[in-house]
């Protein structure tokens, strides 16, 4: 994550540009401090997403416990291209895009000829998870014009306009990580650049029996924990601090009231943090956890409200055949 130096990369065809630094790395740092002040003691999720972390993330998909990515991989394969759009001089916005394996299997059912009035943008947080997927999409689809954004799409969703018709894609059930509250005014700031006929597909993981979601965020080759401590890596670079991530075990469990899967770091003794940014007596005692990520499921009433607080009508629901996991289809009326 480059918090400090704009710059235009060249991927052969395409371009990615950094805009991280718009937010800066003081505003990062004192997101983070703030969050290892509170009680509870926080760290965004987004920061698992450093190169280490973005690997991490990609192999945990494959595993058999983890059932999202290749459910929510099943209904792309199947799903009509031509009820989301008609292919015709639009601009694909995919967000939180490190891994191009969903969207290919978008880009695949469109006639090459229609790829050339197509334009995409992958917007992530993780530079080299996003040139990494830029360089191989561009070899799948030379015809297809791409431009990536290195950003935070909570933040810098003003990066992409125009009056170009848009679909708006949000997968891996990505939406979940945000709190109900935030993921409603997400919803809502998109839904306020879209034009009318736009769409936005979200994908969500619905509620399911809870052995099946503890399993997936607790696998038993340990890919789940490793990549729960990484963020701890990425916070020592970015605050100068000491962590290690061997004083720490990884939790993961469901929450039935929120309707959550909740993950969390377990200092496993009494620990002293040194940072410059960090209060001097900072320190994490035995037992004591931080609240790393939320994985909320959803139900269809849940799909439908957040679609009404956005002014956006559910066109489709898309679903695998257990009800695991839903692509919805939001159009701007």
């Amino acid at each position: 994550m480059d918090y400090t130096t704009r710059n235009v990369f060249e991927c052969g065809s395409a371009t990615i540009v950094n805009h991280l630094p718009e937010i800066g790395l003081e505003a990062a740092i004192q997101e983070i401090i703030t969050g290892l002040h509170a009680r509870p003691k926080r760290i965004a999720s987004k920061y698992f997403y450093d190169k280490k972390g973005s690997e991490l993330f990609e192999n945990i998909t494959t595993l058999d416990e983890y059932y999202p990515s290749r459910t929510e991989k099943s209904i792309l394969r199947v799903l009509p291209f031509r009820a989301i759009t008609d292919c015709s001089e639009v601009d694909i916005v995919e967000l939180g895009s490190g891994d191009h394996s969903k969207i290919s299997l978008f880009l695949e059912k469109i006639p090459v000829k229609q790829l050339l009035g197509i334009r995409y943008f992958p917007v992530d947080i993780s530079h080299p998870a996003l040139e990494a997927s830029v360089k191989e999409l561009i070899c799948m689809f030379p015809e297809l014009a791409v431009q990536g954004i290195v950003a935070d799409y909570i933040h810098q969703m003003h990066l992409v306009s125009g009056e170009r018709k848009k679909l708006y894609c949000f997968l891996g059930s990505t939406i979940g990580n945000l709190d109900r509250g935030d993921a409603v005014q997400f919803v809502r700031n998109i839904s306020e650049t879209m034009n009318p006929g736009d769409s936005f597909l979200i994908g969500f993981d619905r509620v399911k029996e809870v052995s099946v979601l503890e399993s997936a965020y607790n696998d038993v080759q340990g890919l789940t924990a490793r990549f729960n401590k990484n963020i701890l890596n990425v916070i020592n670079r970015l605050i100068k601090s000491d962590f290690d991530t061997e004083d720490f075990e990884h939790r993961a469990f469901y929450n039935q009231e929120e309707m959550r899967i909740e993950m969390h770091l377990e200092a496993k003794k009494d620990i002293r943090i040194k940072s410059p940014y960090l209060k001097e007596d900072s320190g994490i005692k035995k037992g004591e956890t931080i609240h790393t990520e939320n994985s909320h499921k959803f139900e269809e009433k849940d799909i439908r409200l957040l679609g009404e607080h956005a002014e956006l009508a559910v066109k489709r629901i898309f679903s695998d055949e257990n009800q695991w996991f839903s692509l919805v289809h939001f159009w701007k009326i």
